[in-house]
Parts: C-alpha cells; structure tokens; sequence
C-alpha cells in the first residue's frame, strides 16, 4: 500500500459520522404529532360530511317548504288569477325555487304592469303586483274593452263604465295592444277623465284630426299631443262659464290661445 493510500484511508477514518442513534423519547414524540395531525384532519372531513349532510336533510325538509303564497295589489286581477299564472304548490322546496318564471306568466296576465316577488325563510312567497290605469272604454262586437293608455286591453265588459269613450277599431283580445294610432285619442281621454261627469262624449279622428263631442251639437277641435291636461283645464273652464249651446266649436290646438266658434243666427 502506497503512502497516499494510507493518508486516504486515515481521511476517511477521521470523517465525522452523521448518522445517530434517536432518542426514543423524540421518536414518540415525532409519532404522536403526526397521529394527532392525521385525526384532526378526519374529524375536519368527517365534520363538513356532517354538515353537508344536515344541510341537504334540512332543504329537503318541511321546514323549507313552501307553506303560503301571498298577493299584494291584484285588485282587478283577483289574486287567484295571479296563483294559478304562477303554478306554485304548497309544499314545494323553498330553497331552489326559481320565481323569474313565475314573474314573468303573472306580468303576461291584461291588468299587471310590473310585478315584484319575494321568499321568506317561514316559507312565505310574496308577489306584490302593480296594475296599469284605465283611461279609456271602446265600444266592440263582444261589448266594452277597457284600455290603458298604452293602448293595451285589459278587458271586455258587457255594459259600459265611467271612463271616456274613445271610437277605434280593431279591438285585439286582452292583454293584447292596440295599434299605434289610438294613442292621441287615449292620451286625451286620459286627461279627460276627470270631466266625465261633464257630459263629455265620445273622442274619435276626424279627417285625422283628434274631436270630442260635446253636449248638443259643439264639438272640440283637440288638436296634437302636446299638453293634454293643460287642453283638460281650458275645456273645464269653458264648460263651467260658457254656454255652449251657441257654439259649433272650441278649438284647443294652442290652448293658450283658444279659438271658439260661433253659430249663425244663433241669439
């Protein structure tokens, strides 16, 4: 054996070792930790399986059912109109039950403008409904449909009511619209409405121009579409001071400035 060999072989002798022994107490230790570490995340999972579960009983439960459906504001609707358009039946599952469909037949019935819908944990469903105005009735074959002034038909009555009667045709079934060209005259029925009892007639287009009949043979030239209730102010006052019985016509076009005209030899 060389020289070199032998200063090799005492290099590695006088390595130091890095290897030794364990205190069995750190051991146990060590093993400990690590069977509490492995518990707890058993009882974690086992917790949220629980959970998970109770949550899953609880929804199916009688406790979230649906017990009671509430309607606000279907006067002239009823609101049994307004449950049977949401089809939702007691005891139903509360959690997961989707009300934009239900909206959406409820505001398809002729009277409902808008309609809101809530739940409450109690099992309570609410529909609060807004209903549209009517301004107008017009004569038909079946006999007398109510519109609002959008010109939607909110229904058909056999005898007629208390509102304006506005002359056009073709009447659609309710909850259908009328065609565009009845709006002037059911914005100036509208504003006409609390005249009524005026004696105010029927509002209909002459040569296309927008006319309300009056008691005896006068007439009202309305005009266009701006400022109807300033044109419903005006006539009022006519009707209050004037007697009209010689006068053909009141022409509000420009209501500042109305226009009446006289009949002839008429003392």
């Amino acid at each position: 054996m060389t020289e070199d060999q032998k200063m090799d072989d005492l290099s590695q002798e006088r390595l130091p070792s890095h290897e030794s022994p364990v205190d069995p107490r750190i051991e146990a230790r060590r093993h400990d930790i690590r069977s509490r570490r492995r518990l707890r995340m058993w009882i974690s999972a086992g917790t949220i399986v629980v959970v998970l579960a109770i949550g899953f009983g609880i929804t199916q439960s009688p406790l979230l059912d649906v017990d009671e459906i509430e309607v606000i504001g279907a006067r002239h609707t009823g609101a049994a109109r307004v449950l049977e358009a949401a089809g939702i039946d007691l005891g139903a599952p509360l959690l997961g039950l989707d009300l934009s469909g239900p909206r959406r037949s409820i505001a398809a019935l002729p009277w409902v403008d808008q309609v809101r819908s809530s739940r409450r944990w109690g099992g309570k469903v609410t529909f609060d409904v807004t209903e549209r105005r009517a301004v107008a009735q017009i004569p038909d074959e079946e006999g007398w449909a109510i519109v609002d002034l959008q010109g939607r038909v909110l229904e058909v009555n056999p005898i007629p009511g208390e509102l304006p009667v506005v002359l056009f045709g073709p009447v659609p079934e309710p909850g259908d619209w009328l065609l565009g060209s009845a709006l002037p005259l059911l914005e100036a029925s509208n504003a006409l409405v609390p005249l009524q009892g005026e004696g105010i007639g029927s509002i209909s287009r002459v040569n296309g121009q927008v006319i309300v009949d009056l008691p005896g043979t006068s007439r009202v030239r309305w005009g266009g579409r701006d400022d109807p209730h300033g044109k419903a102010v005006v006539l009022a006052t006519f009707l209050s001071r004037v007697d009209l019985e010689c006068y053909e016509m009141i022409d509000l076009s420009v209501p500042e400035f109305p226009v009446l005209t006289r009949i002839d030899n008429c003392s």
